[in-house]
């Protein structure tokens, strides 16, 4: 650890620490603009400028350096006791001096030369640095009188576009593409205050594109201006209207953590956030833009049973009456019960105490998102499972008994006279055998979120809730439970999966009184193996690493 002075105070910090960490360690703002935690540090920008103090040998005191150091790049470590400050800091620096106040303010001036005064029509206003950091460390006017450059808008690809008259060249985009998806769309093109982010031609002169970059939206989220936009949150909303709640994205077995930003009409964007052991910085775009199903005018707002042929909308009364008629004359047999692999380890084990305490039934499956392609980034890994909950679905289901899954699932979904089915797993086809083999079930309860081909061939339909309108956890491929909140309401009179699951099993005399989320972790803490830690208390933000 070194002992530093910073300002007035006296810290400690991990050696290897720069100025801008230790100072937001401890409360104290170092503006910058190149510096992001999750990338290199070129010090192009400037603005996080710092005065350390040395040593003046002849006249045996402590004094200012004679340059002002880039605090991205000074590094914090313990020095030699010969070498010491004082006779006991290891290093002394100061972030609000009258020479770093006026360094910055220079600095912003420069930056603000050519960047047009387009807050009020710009996205990034409300959460932009230049605005904040001007509003703070800058002067209240610009000298600058000349004729501003105007660069062109451009089309960076699938989602992203880049207004250069906002681009204040801090080339983190750049860099990220060059470090962590490994891609290197990004270049800069011209010279001087001309200089310009841009995509470099390819030999045939054709530009390259961001379409094969699945992590290209992280470049908006990590431009500290206006410059690099979202097509898909263009014009949407103003940042300080919405909502924000920590969540984990529903897109992969990644389990990256998010923030899920939303108004009372639906959810406005996802963002990435920080988990060292899982996703650091970043998030990929498929789980960025995967979101849309939520806020979908076709989502299944009314349970319905199949009249002549058809799915007609019902009371919720009539529909359970159904099924719990059907349920209640099965054999145990003949009925399997299937959990979801989007569902939270809350919904799947009602479903797993309803299947053997209930119905008294073995035979569980796991039902889900077909796999995808895996994308491995130098910084970042996309995995080929395309659902957040298959590593705690089955250990949800299982109690102890193997969770049937491929060809035995559908052999015995083939066999059986009634079919309980959770998916929500939005736009998943059916493949031939798994089709063919619910064709043959007598009765197929369905539970979903969005009419499917599986629907489709349903006798009565669910409507349940996807991952932002529920309070649960997702167990990751790497072993982490983490917590998923509600942040949305559910559409109509769409119930959470776990609730309908335990209204039929009351129906047919089973003793469940789960009143909300956080009872059934504590079930489940007390009775799945390896979860004894995974109560949504302890769980908090960061998440629980199973044993």
């Amino acid at each position: 650890m070194a002992f530093i002075k910073l300002n007035e105070l006296e810290v400690e910090v991990e050696d290897g620490t720069n100025v801008v960490e230790a100072a937001r360690q401890h409360g104290i703002e170092v503006p910058h603009y190149c510096y992001h935690p999750g990338l290199s540090s070129p010090a192009n920008c400037r603005m996080c400028l710092v005065e350390p103090h040395v040593f003046f040998p002849p006249a045996g005191a402590i004094v200012p350096d004679r340059q002002l150091a880039t605090g991205c790049t000074t590094v914090l470590r313990t020095a030699p006791p010969d070498r010491k400050l004082d006779g006991k800091y290891d290093f002394i620096v100061y972030t609000d001096s009258p020479r770093v106040k006026k360094a910055r303010e220079d600095i912003l001036e420069f930056l603000l030369v050519h960047h047009p005064l387009d807050c009020p029509v710009c996205d990034q206003a409300g959460e932009c640095d230049l605005q904040d950091f001007s509003y703070r460390h800058g002067h209240d006017k610009s000298r600058y009188l000349e004729v501003k450059n105007v660069p062109p808008k451009k089309d960076l690809g699938p989602d992203v576009l880049l207004y250069s008259t906002r681009c204040i060249v801090c080339t983190r985009c750049i860099r990220f593409c060059q470090e962590v998806s490994g891609s290197s769309e990004l270049g800069l093109i011209h010279r001087g205050s001309h200089d310009e982010i841009d995509i470099p031609r390819a030999h045939d002169g054709m530009p390259l594109q961001l379409l094969d970059n699945k992590l290209a939206g992280n470049v908006v989220d990590i431009c500290p201006v206006g410059a690099l936009i979202s097509k898909d949150f263009l014009f949407k909303s103003r940042p300080w209207f919405m909502k924000k709640e920590s969540s984990v994205c529903a897109g992969c077995s990644v389990g990256c953590n998010i923030t899920v930003e939303y108004k009372e009409d639906g959810v406005y964007r996802l963002k990435p956030r920080f988990h060292g052991e899982i996703n650091q910085h970043w998030m990929c775009d498929d789980g960025r833009l995967g979101y849309h199903y939520v806020n979908s005018d076709d989502r299944l707002q009314l349970p319905m049973t199949r009249v002549e042929e058809e799915l007609r909308p019902t009371h919720w009364a009539d529909a359970l009456t159904q099924v719990t008629e059907k349920l209640s004359e099965a054999d145990a047999a003949e009925v399997v019960v299937i959990g979801s692999a989007q569902g939270t380890n809350e919904d799947n084990y009602v479903l797993q105490q309803f299947a053997h305490e209930v119905l008294k039934t073995e035979q569980l499956g796991l039902f889900g998102a077909l796999p995808g392609e895996e994308h491995v980034f130098p910084q970042f890994t996309i995995e080929a499972d395309k659902n957040p909950n298959t590593a705690g679905a089955r250990q949800m289901l299982s109690n102890g008994a193997p969770v049937l899954e491929g060809e035995a699932l559908w052999q015995k979904v083939s066999e059986a006279s009634i079919v309980y089915l959770v998916n929500g797993a939005p736009g998943r086809p059916l493949e031939s055998v798994e089709k063919a083999a619910l064709e043959s079930v007598d009765f197929l309860i369905v539970q979903d979120v969005l009419p499917s081909e599986v629907t489709a061939l349903a006798d009565v339909v669910l409507p349940g809730t996807t991952f932002v309108e529920k309070d649960g956890t997702f167990t990751n491929s790497k072993g982490w439970v983490q917590r998923v909140r509600k942040t949305v309401d559910a559409p109509g009179e769409a119930r959470l999966d776990w609730e309908i699951v335990q209204q039929i099993a009351k129906q047919l005399g089973g003793e469940m009184g789960y009143h909300f989320a956080g009872e059934i972790a504590i079930a489940i803490a007390e009775n799945v193996p390896g979860y004894a830690d995974a109560t949504h208390q302890n769980i908090g933000d960061s998440g629980v690493k199973l044993a």
